[in-house]
């Protein structure tokens, strides 16, 4: 094995199926790296627990398992014992490019900790889905990520505050390559024109309010507009 090309054993590697991936890094050395980026390329987190452990064992490290993981998953958390762990967990992702949030709160710690960390950089797509938390954290969980490409907003659970105020801790410098905004999110359309937000492609399942507090870019910038509900 070891007078084959590293090349051509990252060829076989990738075409393995998933479940053959910790077979195959324990193989032979040269086919244990590739295997683990593969097998941790996507992970999910499904408690506080889960999240608390994964911090604890795998630290930041660029060139450590943590950097592998380009997709993460954080599901049905619907309260964090301690508020600073989703920032930490963000921490030790520092490969992620599509951050993934469902019927999981947004602590309102969580944007001062990206901001402060520099945290987020490399991603690209957002989807937050009933995720709980006030509409300023979100908005200002949103603006965190300078680079986002694409943004997925579905029927988000933000409480009821006064007036908007929310940190801009990035400015928007181009348009998203793509908006999807479905269910309840008139308040998060109102917001994201009001912070200045672009994109390309537009795909809305609301109601008439919805669609009429979200400002409408101009024809340069709309390349596709898609309307489901309305």
């Amino acid at each position: 094995m070891n007078s084959l090309p590293q090349e051509l054993i990252d060829t076989v590697i990738d075409d393995l199926p998933l479940p053959s991936l910790f077979s195959s890094s324990l193989f032979a050395q040269q086919w244990r790296r590739r295997s683990q980026q593969r097998a941790l390329e996507r992970i999910k987190f499904l408690s506080e627990a889960q999240v608390d452990c994964w911090c604890t064992d795998f630290p930041q490290d660029p060139k450590g398992i943590a950097s592998y993981v380009h997709v993460a998953q954080f599901r049905d958390i619907d309260f964090w014992d301690d508020p600073e762990t989703f920032g930490r967990a963000l921490k030790s992702l520092c490969s992620l490019t599509m951050l993934d949030v469902s019927r999981t709160e947004i602590p309102d710690e969580l944007p001062g900790q990206i901001s402060r960390g520099g945290l987020g950089k490399g991603i690209t797509v957002l989807h937050l889905l009933r995720s709980s938390c006030t509409l300023a954290t979100m908005m200002s969980a949103i603006l965190s990520f300078p680079n986002l490409k694409v943004l997925r907003i579905v029927d988000p659970e933000v409480g009821s505050e006064g007036p908007l105020q929310f940190h801009r801790i990035a400015l928007r410098r181009a348009p998203l390559d793509s908006l999807e905004l479905r269910g309840d999110v008139g308040g998060i359309g109102k917001a994201l024109a009001e912070s200045g937000f672009t994109f390309r492609r537009l795909i809305l399942d609301v109601d008439h309010s919805g669609m009429e507090q979200l400002n409408m870019p101009s024809s340069e910038t709309l390349v596709k507009l898609t309307l489901y509900g309305v």
